[in-house]
């Protein structure tokens, strides 16, 4: 008996491995995250010393998933507009974020979302139309078809 069981230890955490692996993610468009998980920390992203676009108002959308633990998974760029070398630098960002699970989540259920980074947007500070500029910036970059990625 004893035997057996030891046999089966290996088989029944390797299962357990596979189910956690496979578990699908809850979808959460951006402006419900925070009902899930918050931002607990941050990455070092490097910029770029020179590139396409380092200065031009850009936005990039990187979807990702959000594990058990809190850290970030599956991240792809999505959409950049305009298209330049920010791109990596919104992936860096994005692999740098650590997540605490918000009060309701108590099971710290994974999710797969998205966000809008900016870069060199209007400041919203200096007035009304730097606002609805800075808006028609992020706005460009919105996922309106965001949905699940295909199971691996």
């Amino acid at each position: 008996m004893k035997t057996l069981l030891r046999s089966l230890v290996p088989v029944l955490l390797v299962a357990s491995d596979s189910a956690f692996a496979l578990e699908r993610a809850h979808l959460v468009q951006p402006a419900e995250l925070s009902n899930w998980w918050l931002v607990s920390g941050t990455g070092d992203p490097k910029m770029p010393s020179y590139g396409k676009g380092l200065t031009t108002p850009t936005c990039a959308a990187v979807a990702y998933r959000i594990d058990r633990g809190g850290t970030t998974s599956q991240v792809k760029l999505e959409k950049m507009a305009p298209e330049g070398d920010l791109g990596a630098v919104a992936v860096e960002i994005v692999k740098g974020l650590t997540y605490t699970a918000a009060q309701k989540n108590v099971g710290k259920d994974p999710v797969y979302t998205y966000v809008v980074l900016p870069f060199n947007a209007p400041d919203v500070n200096k007035g009304p139309s730097a606002a609805a500029a800075r808006q028609a910036l992020l706005d460009q970059c919105r996922l309106d078809d965001f949905k699940l990625p295909a199971a691996p």
